[in-house]
């Protein structure tokens, strides 16, 4: 009888989050904070809407940051095809890297870090804002009409140099020859993500900090 009702609560248990294995808070609000995350809602902002301490969706915010790598090398088709565009076998090719490293340069993603970020200090997580950063400016872009080439993307990093602090990422679309903006780039960001997560889940907690950039 004692094994039957274990066996009730660990399924039970196991029901309650499936994008986190071993989470202390449900799947919804899991989700609640994907979704502020995939829209780029600062904690302080999300941390009201959620009822989750601004501690925990911190720490879930640099959890996603750490394995947004993983998660476009896995699925390189999805995040406006990210994967495709930044790596090879894991690897940063190298027109991944001049695009990361004009953004990088730009007056736009030092304000993205102060937003975000505004006591980094670690050069592996800048490293994961920039990554995040240049998968946000490909999830604002539609490219499937646009042949896309090393010049291209060097397009999109000389044209994202251009942009204006506040003015939307769906703007580049009009920079880029052929392409066309993303209405909801936060809804493709959140769900392309939600489908990584039902497949590789997340630990609550995981033995390392951080995935290893690639």
């Amino acid at each position: 009888m004692g094994c039957a009702k274990n066996k009730k609560s660990v399924r039970k248990y196991a029901r309650q989050n499936r994008y986190v294995i071993g989470a202390k808070i449900s799947e919804h609000k899991f989700l609640r904070i994907l979704q502020g995350y995939a829209d780029g809602i600062p904690v302080q902002l999300l941390e009201p809407t959620t009822h989750v301490g601004g501690k925990t969706i911190r720490a879930t915010y640099w959890t996603l940051r750490a394995h947004l790598p993983l998660a476009i090398g896995a699925q390189p088709e999805q995040f406006s095809g990210a994967g495709v565009y930044l790596f090879d076998n894991g690897t940063v090719t190298v027109v991944g890297r001049c695009i990361l490293g004009r953004v990088q340069r730009t007056r736009r993603f030092a304000h993205y870090v102060r937003r975000h970020a505004p006591r980094l200090k670690s050069e592996q997580g800048e490293q994961l804002l920039l990554i995040e950063k240049t998968v946000r400016i490909l999830c604002a872009l539609d490219l499937r009409a646009v042949d896309i080439g090393e010049h291209t993307l060097m397009e999109i990093g000389e044209a994202f140099a251009d942009l204006r602090v506040r003015e939307p990422l769906q703007n580049l679309a009009s920079k880029i020859p052929m392409a066309r903006a993303h209405a909801h780039p936060g809804r493709l960001l959140y769900e392309d993500y939600r489908r990584y997560l039902l497949k590789h889940p997340l630990r609550a907690h995981p033995q390392t900090a951080a995935a290893p950039l690639p």
